[in-house]
């Protein structure tokens, strides 16, 4: 056993000690990421009237908030990211996926999970669209990368 540096079998029933521990940390305060989150809003959406969806989900996708107590901010960046994918065609969706780096795939796919687990709030028909051309893009390992990653968005 002593090649575990967590003694799982000691947290029992309780497992808030291990949530705590693997839990991702923000050093901003939650006013912070909300405002980075609206001022990323303004460039994001002036970058889908002009027609660059790359551009768009590029900025979206960047440092997306993590942690507990950022659920406001989880939830306008996700409900921005949404909007771009919404906003582009479906013929261009193969162009800005194969544009994207392996990192920016991962996090958009967990996006598209945050959209499929709220089907009243999001459109699941352009997610899945979405969720095809990520998955051949990027292969089976981005599913594995995000469903065993901590950070949700």
């Amino acid at each position: 056993m002593a090649h575990r540096k967590l003694a799982v079998d000691n947290l029992g029933g309780e497992h808030e000690q291990l949530a705590e521990q693997m839990q991702y940390v923000s050093t901003k305060s939650t006013e912070e990421v909300v405002a980075q989150v609206d001022q990323k809003a303004a460039l994001v959406r002036a970058a889908i009237t002009r027609g660059n969806s790359i551009e768009a989900l590029e900025r979206a996708l960047t440092e997306p908030p993590y942690g507990r107590g950022m659920e406001a901010a989880q939830a306008a960046n996700a409900q921005l990211v949404s909007e771009i994918l919404m906003a582009t065609r479906t013929q261009d969706i193969g162009n800005v996926v194969g544009s994207m780096s392996e990192d920016d795939r991962d996090t958009l796919l967990k996006y598209i999970y945050h959209g499929l687990a709220r089907p009243a709030e999001f459109n699941c028909g352009v997610l899945l669209s979405w969720h095809e051309r990520v998955i051949e893009s990027g292969g089976l390992g981005s599913i594995v990368r995000v469903m065993s990653d901590r950070r949700t968005v």
